[in-house]
């Protein structure tokens, strides 16, 4: 059986009713807006877009070091935010393997030092990564992305970590600070394929929120000692069928998503299973049919497992 948590307090882009305003702007870049409802009380939400790419090319990695084309990163500043204590400095850009012919295409990772022109470390690179493959190089989605403006003071953001640790951000006047009211914490950024869970505090309110739509997979690590997994598609659809977003397959037989209720009261609303690739509901029945709104999360547990959940693109190339 899934673990049961008791998440109301933490951060998720939740988005019940949603709205998507989409312009092609090139053959493979697709951008657009979507409004999001955020309830007075609890909802589980995630970003539904991504930043653009700043870079997309060739690379070359050798253990922590990714090596590019002489000059191709001149005049790009990629290196992690630089904040003084108590502050966290956080990465502020990503690569993420756009070969599809590569066994990690989806797979991402931070770029965790100042770059030269002709390459960048990192100090997450997935386990087997090496050689020659193609990337592509956006900033982070951050707190500062989720349009704190139209939120209320005191609402709050809650996110979780591999090992169950959780933390929390508060708005303030526009901007985020932390439980001890230190401001600064705009820079947190939201990982691909993650949210967090949303406690509005007076009021309900909508925010709205924009970007790329995701072209490519995305892999997200789920992991099985983490107090709770909050991930959801990058996928600005009205609703997105969790049956059919390779879920079941990534994450192993017998585990569960959890999806909540999103009108403030956040509570498991139904849990789904995973057996031989298939989708199963809390009755033990094969489903074809697990809707979920787009920017809103689930919860995964039960793992067996540290994995990845393969999330296939928003949209095709």
């Amino acid at each position: 059986m899934m673990k049961k948590t008791n998440l109301l307090a933490i951060l998720t882009l939740a988005a019940t009713p949603a709205f998507l305003h989409a312009q092609v702007t090139s053959y493979s870049d697709v951008v657009g807006y979507q409004k999001i409802d955020l309830p007075y009380g609890g909802k589980a939400v995630a970003p539904t877009f991504v930043k653009p790419n700043v870079f997309t090319g060739a690379a070359t990695i050798t253990g922590s070091t990714v090596t590019v084309a002489s000059g191709a990163l001149t005049g790009l500043s990629l290196g992690p935010t630089a904040f003084s204590a108590p502050v966290v400095n956080f990465p502020r850009y990503y690569a993420e393997v756009v070969s599809t012919n590569s066994q990690f295409y989806g797979y991402n990772f931070d770029i965790s030092a100042a770059n030269t022109g002709a390459g960048f470390t990192s100090a997450n690179i997935p386990v087997g990564l090496s050689g020659s493959v193609n990337i592509a190089i956006r900033a982070h989605v951050t707190l500062d992305d989720l349009d704190p403006a139209k939120m209320s003071d005191g609402d709050s953001v809650t996110i979780f970590d591999s090992q169950g640790n959780s933390f929390t951000y508060y708005q303030a006047s526009a901007s985020w600070v932390d439980s001890n009211g230190t401001s600064g914490f705009g820079h947190v950024p939201v990982y691909p394929g993650t949210g967090f869970i949303f406690a509005g505090q007076t009021q309900a309110n909508t925010i709205t929120v924009l970007g790329t739509v995701k072209n490519t997979p995305t892999a997200v690590p789920v992991y099985v000692n983490a107090y709770a997994n909050i991930v959801a598609a990058i996928n600005p659809s009205t609703t997105v069928n969790y049956a059919n977003q390779n879920l079941a397959a990534s994450i192993g037989d017998g585990a569960a998503f959890t999806r909540y209720t999103t009108d403030g009261s956040f509570i498991e609303d139904s849990t789904f299973y995973s057996f031989n690739g298939d989708v199963f509901d809390s009755n033990g029945t094969q489903t074809t049919s697990a809707l979920v709104s787009g920017g809103e999360a689930v919860n995964i547990g039960s793992l067996a497992a540290d994995t990845y959940w393969i999330a296939p693109a928003a949209i095709s190339q």
